[in-house]
């Protein structure tokens, strides 16, 4: 009778066991499939949101090259922005110390044309421009006055070497992307 009573314990244990290995191997492959229907899901969306993008940019060409075949300019409602690649990297006295200036500059146009024209002339652009702020103040830049002054003085000079070189101006904004002094 002894042996009646352990056996039932022990089979009950073996079928509590089981139970709980099957609940957690249930969980287990419930989880695997969320995880990968999460996946899939995201790789979707995201294809898609890319071949959207494709597909406009595409359009896009399509009609710039109309406007060539008709033999118009090519211009643009949308501004369209160029950045000085590298960063202007100089130095300048402030009387007691000479200090460094890293600046990126970006500048905006609406004519396509305009782009090719500024790499044309990008080392008369360049080296203007490391000359302009080779001689900054530094208590004038270090102002807010000061940058937006600086922004002035960089786009008319881009401008008048464009307008000097290719016969006309063509950039509308100069944009500082990165302004840091030591």
């Amino acid at each position: 009778m002894a042996d009646e009573d352990m056996s039932g314990y022990v089979t009950e244990s073996v079928v509590t066991s089981k139970s709980n290995g099957i609940i957690k191997i249930l969980l287990i492959i419930t989880a695997v499939i969320v995880l990968i229907t999460a996946s899939i899901s995201a790789t979707l969306y995201f294809a898609e949101g890319m071949i959207g993008r494709q597909g406009n940019s595409g359009q896009a060409s399509q009609s710039e090259s109309a406007h060539v075949q008709a033999g118009k300019k090519k211009s643009s409602e949308e501004p369209i922005y160029y950045a000085f690649d590298p960063a202007f990297v100089v130095n300048f006295n402030d009387g007691r110390n000479i200090r460094y200036l890293q600046l990126k500059m970006e500048v905006m146009t609406y004519d396509d044309s305009v782009v090719e024209d500024l790499e044309k002339h990008m080392p008369v652009i360049r080296n203007n421009l490391i000359m302009m702020l080779s001689n900054l103040d530094y208590g004038v830049i270090n102002t807010v006055a000061g940058k937006r002054k600086l922004q002035d003085e960089a786009l008319t000079e881009i401008k008048s070497i464009l307008l000097d070189k290719t016969g006309r101006e063509g950039v509308e904004e100069v944009y500082f992307t990165g302004f840091v002094m030591q």
